[in-house]
């Protein structure tokens, strides 16, 4: 008696999926995927977003031990307004902003020690126009210049890649590359392709910098008259880290909590904000960052142009809607990026008597 086909043993013992049934498991297991994958890189971006908020609370930490240490605040950079316009005076500023000063306080005091050894770090040391032969840029110490390019961990966003800024045709914001005077390149930002030479380095970079306000200089130091009616505004809105000068934490008249001390940068691009073509970050050693950019004009000054479209030129972030502000007293507040310019410039004010709470 003759097996049919259908009766033979071999093809009644196969099991197996057909190709639609494998196709419609795939395309179930890719849905589950897409609709995991957001939430993990979310996960991912609210552990970024608390290192960098933990950042943020160690400068606020450290700007109150080296406070409580030396009964003033660090400077927010020794600069001479007049260098501006005469780069013959250009010595009578160091080059250095607010965070060198902090080094000793967030455990990098092998890295502070060229500076504090080298350098005199005290703002009154650095009267403007002082002929002091010791008032020096950093970069005339060897031994600073060496160290100019330490990455410190602390100092960077974990959701931000600062360092995409460092390829030829890019400059770190170390605000001034001095050579010799009257040189090529005397004055402008130092160019991360240039051939090293005894002035310039790569810099380490840093997502944070301190706040001075509205302005970095006084209305004095800029020449504008009492009887202008941007004086005021200049000087009552000036922030806790000012040129020349060293503040106390008594100075905060408007409240520690109510007065942004540090605040998160990213840079410039080519392509618009936060775009892929990033041809600026901040360098560690420069001063702090205005407020007047982001802000309109109380005094009905405008600040026009194109620099108040350029992130350099303000506070920002990578986090999305939001930037993260250090306050005087450690907190840490994340701010949205649509919080009006006005209530960001009194923010940034120490003692300008017109408080702002409640803002989120």
């Amino acid at each position: 008696m003759k097996r049919s086909l259908s009766q033979s043993p071999a093809r009644n013992n196969r099991r197996g999926f057909t190709l639609i049934e494998l196709l419609v498991v795939i395309a179930i297991i890719a849905i589950l995927v897409s609709l995991l994958l957001p939430a993990v890189q979310q996960a991912r971006e609210a552990a970024r977003r608390t290192q960098c908020k933990n950042n943020l609370k160690q400068l606020g930490l450290a700007t109150h031990n080296f406070e409580g240490t030396y009964k003033k605040l660090p400077p927010g950079q020794i600069f001479s307004v007049a260098a501006y316009s005469n780069f013959a005076l250009m010595d009578n500023m160091t080059l250095l902003g607010t965070l060198p000063y902090l080094l000793p306080f967030m455990e990098q005091d092998a890295l502070y020690k060229p500076f504090g050894t080298s350098m005199k770090m005290d703002a009154q040391d650095f009267a403007v126009n002082s002929v002091d032969p010791m008032k020096q840029n950093y970069f005339n110490y060897a031994a600073v210049n060496a160290v100019t390019g330490v990455q410190v961990p602390g100092f960077l966003c974990p959701s931000d890649n600062a360092a995409s800024a460092l390829k030829p045709g890019t400059s770190d914001f170390t605000l001034w590359m001095i050579r010799t005077a009257g040189g090529p390149n005397y004055g402008g930002f130092v160019m991360n392709d240039e051939a090293p030479d005894p002035y310039t380095s790569r810099h380490g970079l840093t997502n944070y910098t301190g706040c001075t306000g509205r302005l970095t200089a006084t209305a004095e130091e800029l020449g504008i008259t009492m009887f202008s009616p941007d004086f005021r505004a200049i000087n009552d809105y000036e922030g806790m880290f000012r040129l020349n000068k060293q503040k106390k934490f008594a100075d905060i008249a408007d409240g520690l909590s109510n007065t942004i001390m540090f605040g998160e940068v990213t840079g410039a691009f080519y392509d618009g904000y936060l775009g892929v073509g990033r041809f600026r970050s901040f360098s560690w050693l420069v001063g702090p960052m205005g407020m007047h950019y982001a802000a309109k004009s109380l005094a009905s000054i405008s600040y026009g142009g194109t620099r108040p479209t350029l992130e350099d030129a303000k506070f920002t972030s990578r986090h999305a809607g939001i930037v993260q502000y250090t306050m005087g007293d450690g907190s840490v507040r994340a701010l949205s990026t649509s919080t009006d310019a006005d209530v960001l410039l009194r923010l940034g004010g120490a003692a300008d008597g017109q408080i702002v709470s409640g803002i989120e």
